[in-house]
């Protein structure tokens, strides 16, 4: 009993001092290390104390993003930072486990894991950068499952470049392979293949009247291109 009570001071007073902590962070922190992921996009890791899952969002349209995550992990912090490295404001529903402070989840260490989803007003084309971390001075290591999902439609019409073709003519497209990458990293696709379709090195032929976005992508870089089919 002694030792519960000794447990629980050292804790108190452990997520004191957390809570004094100033609540920017600066580049070297989380903008070096976040990585790009897209929406719909599920990720599954198992952390050890004091490790974190760090990404980034750039939605291109206003509303909310929301981010999915189921942890057996013990004493989760999750941040959402703006561009500015400000901690912004999040709601959750996280159905079980309790709390301490707005955002910090703990789990006993002996019941199930708990999951929930926490979510944020976005702007549209502003980047927002999302850490889950395990703490240092949890019990063990966690297994975490995060899924992703904020606003992000086509560009509008006017940011596409754009080709006009005839029925049955053919472009080549090329692409600039990213550092670190291969030009088999390169994956072409075309959103109406009735209208025109790609080959995987970059030739585009015109089936037939229509439009259809062509996209470029490696890695976390993607470029599009509207074709116009006469």
């Amino acid at each position: 009993m002694q030792l519960r009570k000794i447990t629980a001071i050292l804790l108190s007073l452990i997520t004191a001092i957390l809570f004094i902590l100033p609540t920017t962070v600066s580049a070297d922190t989380i903008f070096d290390q976040a990585k790009n992921i897209d929406t719909n996009k599920k990720v599954s890791k198992t952390l050890k104390p004091g490790d974190a899952l760090i990404y980034k969002i750039t939605p291109t349209e206003k509303g909310t993003a929301k981010v999915k995550i189921s942890t057996d992990g013990s004493l989760t912090k999750v941040y959402v930072y703006d561009a500015d490295g400000n901690e912004l404001a999040v709601d959750d529903d996280i159905s079980s486990g309790w709390r301490n402070g707005a955002h910090d989840f703990y789990n006993d260490h002996d019941t199930n894991a708990f999951k929930g989803t926490v979510s944020w007003d976005v702007k549209a084309n502003k980047t927002y950068y999302i850490k889950i971390q395990l703490y240092s001075y949890a019990y063990d290591n966690g297994k975490y499952t995060a899924s992703f999902f904020y606003p992000s439609g086509e560009p509008a019409d006017d940011t596409f470049m754009t080709a006009t073709l005839k029925k049955g003519e053919t472009l080549k497209l090329g692409a600039v392979v990213p550092a670190g990458k291969k030009s088999s990293d390169i994956k072409w696709s075309s959103s109406n293949k009735a209208a025109a379709t790609i080959s995987a090195d970059g030739l585009v032929t015109a089936i037939k009247k229509g439009e259809s976005v062509i996209t470029v992508k490696c890695g976390n870089k993607s470029q599009k291109i509207k074709i116009i089919v006469e």
